[in-house]
């Protein structure tokens, strides 16, 4: 069997669109896709994704690739990929997210019956609405036709007092 260079290979599948010079193109670069997947810790579970993209870039190349620049078709490929690759895990979240994670999951909770010693007529109408009834401050501030700021100073005032009380 006659060995077919990458030059004659990617002749045959620009011009003859050849099947058999494509996959021998794709046989021969999956090492190199491979290596690319392992050399970034692509996740087990992405590692096809990655092989297809592999491909969509291999098929790319052969496309664009032209000989006038004197760089062979293995160099143009390999950076093809390497910046494909890069793309792809620059994309990925850098976070995980865990479907059985509850994030309400307190055994604590504020209700109507907990109490904080020494707080004012102002204080306990504010506890009730921010931190029972979780209102907002501005609605609060509307509400008790208070400032937003005294408002502010008075949960200021409640979180302190929590603290000397817990404490």
């Amino acid at each position: 069997m006659r060995q077919y260079n990458d030059y004659e290979l990617i002749y045959l599948a620009k011009t003859v669109n050849c099947e058999a010079a494509i996959n021998c193109l794709v046989k021969k670069y999956k090492n190199m896709v491979y290596k690319f997947v392992h050399l970034y810790f692509v996740k087990e579970s992405d590692y096809d994704d990655y092989y297809q993209e592999a491909l969509i870039m291999l098929f790319k190349a052969i496309d664009t690739f032209d000989e006038r620049y004197n760089k062979t078709f293995t160099r143009y490929y390999e950076l093809l990929l390497r910046r494909r690759v890069l793309y792809l895990k620059n994309r990925e979240p850098k976070y995980e997210l865990h479907d059985d994670f509850d994030m309400y999951k307190d055994d604590y909770c504020l209700d109507d019956n907990f109490e904080i010693e020494g707080l004012s007529e102002l204080e306990e109408k504010v506890f009730n609405r921010y931190f029972v009834k979780n209102q907002s401050i501005a609605f609060i501030a509307e509400c008790e036709n208070k400032s937003s700021k005294q408002i502010y100073n008075a949960i200021y005032r409640i979180k302190n007092k929590y603290k000397d009380n817990v404490l």
